[in-house]
């Protein structure tokens, strides 16, 4: 498995559009982020974290790990040479983990300098909750690139996957939020996202944010446990 990563990101790391797409989103994460006080600089910066950056890494990283491989047929090789269904999946989520966590590393080392020289007095106590922040993210953008591989296994289509991937990032929460304000149905609340914001605000307050959880174990090991049953059951043809 580890073979196939290091090829993984050998290929999506030699391709331009990696750098060029991520790049001008950090570009622009570094001038548009800012406040007024610590408190706002704060804000500005999840918010655009939660938004532009997780939209630039989760798409960049989907195109390169999935479109070239559904189209050459890589993948039905590398089964056909003995490797198993399920470390292909696996190794696709650890790929996305690792390129996704690389753009948040350097939007977060951004984000530090940012915050040392914008003379707000932001304290080392936000920053580290903007480092958990970070990471609720990180886990939020493979808990979402889990779901869109699931539909790339099953239906065997890397367009089906990209649209799911970004009614996820652009349009679920909103989507859930409506229905759960007009039904009173804790939709949202339940949901992967809404879990991980319930987790981070109780972090926030000094608690455990146990809800963190039930996120992964359902949103991100279920899901990963569906792909594989039903990827295996797929026929896959050259």
């Amino acid at each position: 498995m580890r073979k196939m990563i290091r090829a993984d990101l050998r290929r999506v790391l030699g391709k331009p559009s990696f750098y060029i797409i991520n790049v001008l989103t950090l570009i622009a994460f570094t001038f548009f982020t800012k406040g007024q006080t610590a408190s706002e600089m704060v804000a500005s910066v999840k918010e655009y974290i939660h938004g532009i950056v997780l939209f630039s890494a989760g798409i960049t990283a989907f195109m390169g790990i999935y479109s070239d491989e559904i189209k050459s047929g890589f993948v039905i090789n590398l089964i056909g040479s003995g490797y198993s269904r399920r470390k292909v999946i696996i190794a696709k989520l650890i790929d996305a983990a690792i390129l996704i966590s690389s753009v948040f590393s350097v939007a977060y080392i951004i984000c530090l300098i940012k915050n040392m020289t914008a003379g707000l007095g932001i304290s080392p106590k936000q920053n580290l909750f903007l480092l958990i922040y970070f990471l609720y993210c990180l886990i939020l953008g493979i808990g979402f690139f889990a779901l869109a591989s699931l539909v790339v296994f099953v239906f065997w289509s890397a367009s089906f996957g990209m649209i799911i991937l970004l009614f996820e990032i652009v349009l679920s929460k909103i989507i859930l939020n409506a229905i759960q304000e007009k039904f009173t149905i804790p939709i949202f609340d339940i949901s992967f996202e809404g879990l991980l914001n319930s987790s981070y605000a109780a972090f926030s307050a000094g608690n455990f944010g146990w809800q963190i959880i039930p996120a992964v174990l359902i949103y991100i090991c279920g899901i990963v446990f569906l792909a594989v049953v039903l990827f295996k059951r797929r026929e896959l043809y050259l």
